[in-house]
C-alpha cells in the first residue's frame, strides 16, 4: 500500500468511525538501545550548573571548575566534572514557556499543552514504535506526577509503568487469585464492547498479569543492591531512582524517565543548590561510571532536562526566578560527541548568542538516536497528523 493511500484510510477511519489508527514501525539505525530521561522539575539554574559565568553579579557564589571535557561547569558538580568527556552540554536552549506545568508538558511531549488533545510522551513514542514483544514494560516512569501525559492518544498499553517510590519497587506486585479474578471479569466485560479502546484495555490487562507473574519483578527490587552501592548513588529519591534505572537498563527496558522536583529556587537559591546539585552530582556520576564499567554506556543515552533556567539577576531573597530565554541540558553516552559544549549564551547568561535550540530539538535528537523516523506522520483519533518530537531538528553538534 502506498503512503498516500495509507494516510487516506487512516484519516477516514479516524474521522468517520472514531477508530484510533496509530501503527508501529520498525526502528531504524539505533545507537541508543536504552534511554534514561531525567527531568529536574522546577527549573534548574543554568548559571549554577552547566553554564557558569565570571560576572560576580550574575554568578553569585558559584565558581567554574574544569572538567574532563572541553568546558567548565559549576563547582557544586565535582564528581560529574570527571565524566564530562562522555557528555555534550547544550547551553543554548530557549523557550517561550515560563510556567511549570505547561513547560513540563512540553518537555515530555514536544508539543504545547492543549485542552482538546493529550499528546504522547517521548517514552510512549519510543515504546510504541519499538514494537517489541517483551514481558517487562518498555517504558517505566519513576517518581512521576499525576499530571504526566502518559501515552496520550497512543494505545493504553503504551502507558508507562509507574514507580511512585524507587525504594518500594512495584507495589501490590503479586498476581494473586483475587487480582486474576478481577482481571478476568474486566476482560469479559470489555470483550462484549465493540470498541478499539476496549481491546486495548484487554491487551493492557493481559500484559499486566504476564509481567506480575514473571521474574522481571526482581529488577525493581533495590534490596538486592549492596548498602555501599546505594550510598554511592545517594540516599535520595533521585539517587535511588537512578540506581533503579541502571537495573532496568540491565534488564533492557528501552525508556526510563526519572522525575525529581525541588528546583524552583525563588528563595535561597545557593543554599538549596548545595543540596540539590549534590544529589545530581552523586547520582549521575555513579550511574555513568557503572554503565561504563558494565559495557552499557555506549548503548545507553542519558538526558538531563529541565523546563527553563533561572534569572541572571539574583533577587532580594537570594533567589533566582523563572527564565525561559536561556538554559542548558546535558546528553551523555550513546551516540554523543563527548566533551563538547554546543551553543552559547552571552557573558550575563541573559540570551542565546549562538546556535539556539529548543526542547523539541533535544527530544528529536533523542528520538533520532533511538532509531525513530522523525519525518513519518502518525494520526490521532481525530485524524490529525503528528510527528514524533513535532518538527524538532537534530542537534548534530552533539552527535559523534
Amino acid at each position: 500500500m502506498n503512503t498516500d493511500r495509507r494516510k487516506f484510510i487512516q484519516t477516514l477511519a479516524a474521522t468517520t468511525l472514531g477508530v484510533k489508527v496509530v501503527d508501529a514501525q520498525p526502528v531504524q539505525d539505533t545507537k541508543a538501545k536504552n534511554i534514561i530521561y531525567i527531568c529536574l522539575d522546577g527549573g534548574m539554574s543554568h548559571i549554577d550548573s552547566f553554564d557558569p559565568k565570571t560576572d560576580k553579579e550574575v554568578a553569585g557564589d558559584t565558581t567554574a571548575i574544569p572538567t574532563a571535557g572541553d568546558f567548565q561547569i559549576g563547582h557544586r558538580l565535582p564528581k560529574l566534572a570527571k565524566v564530562m568527556d562522555k557528555a555534550a552540554v547544550i547551553r543554548s536552549l530557549t523557550s517561550k514557556t515560563g510556567a511549570h506545568r505547561q513547560a513540563q508538558y512540553l518537555n515530555r511531549t514536544s508539543f504545547k499543552q492543549l485542552a482538546t488533545i493529550t499528546h504522547p510522551s517521548l517514552g510512549s513514542w519510543v515504546s510504541h514504535l519499538s514494537n517489541r514483544d517483551t514481558t517487562i514494560p518498555d517504558f517505566v516512569l519513576v517518581s512521576g506526577a499525576s499530571s504526566h501525559p502518559g501515552s496520550g492518544f497512543l494505545p493504553k498499553i503504551k502507558s508507562p509503568l509507574p514507580i511512585v517510590d524507587p525504594k518500594s519497587g512495584v507495589r501490590n506486585s503479586s498476581a494473586d487469585a483475587k487480582l486474576l479474578e478481577r482481571m478476568d471479569l474486566l476482560r469479559q466485560v470489555n470483550s462484549k464492547i465493540e470498541s478499539p479502546i476496549a481491546s486495548q484495555y484487554n491487551d493492557f490487562y493481559d500484559n499486566t498479569v504476564r509481567f506480575l507473574e514473571s521474574e522481571d519483578l526482581d529488577l525493581f527490587d533495590l534490596s538486592k543492591e549492596s548498602a555501599q552501592n546505594k550510598e554511592r548513588y545517594g540516599n535520595t529519591r533521585l539517587g535511588q531512582g537512578l540506581l533503579l534505572a541502571k537495573r532496568l537498563v540491565q534488564g533492557d527496558v528501552r525508556f526510563i524517565e526519572v522525575n525529581n522536583g525541588g528546583w524552583d529556587t525563588h528563595t535561597e537559591n545557593f543554599e538549596k543548590l548545595d543540596t540539590k546539585l549534590k544529589e545530581v552530582d552523586d547520582a549521575v556520576s555513579a550511574l555513568v561510571t557503572d554503565l561504563e564499567s558494565e559495557g552499557l554506556l555506549d548503548s545507553t543515552l542519558i538526558a538531563i532536562v529541565t523546563e527553563f533556567g533561572r534569572t541572571p539577576k539574583i533577587n532580594v531573597n537570594t533567589g533566582r526566578d523563572h527564565y525561559p530565554q536561556a538554559y542548558s541540558t546535558l546528553l551523555i553516552g550513546a551516540g554523543i560527541n563527548g566533551g563538547v559544549a554546543v551553543g552559547e549564551t552571552n557573558g550575563q547568561a541573559t540570551k542565546v548568542i549562538a546556535d539556539p535550540y529548543t526542547i523539541t530539538d533535544v527530544n528529536a535528537t533523542i528520538a533520532h538516536l533511538a532509531g525513530l523516523d522523525l519525518e513519518r506522520s502518525h494520526f490521532s483519533p481525530t485524524g490529525r497528523p503528528f510527528r514524533v518530537a513535532d518538527y524538532g531538528k537534530i542537534i548534530t553538534g552533539a552527535l559523534s
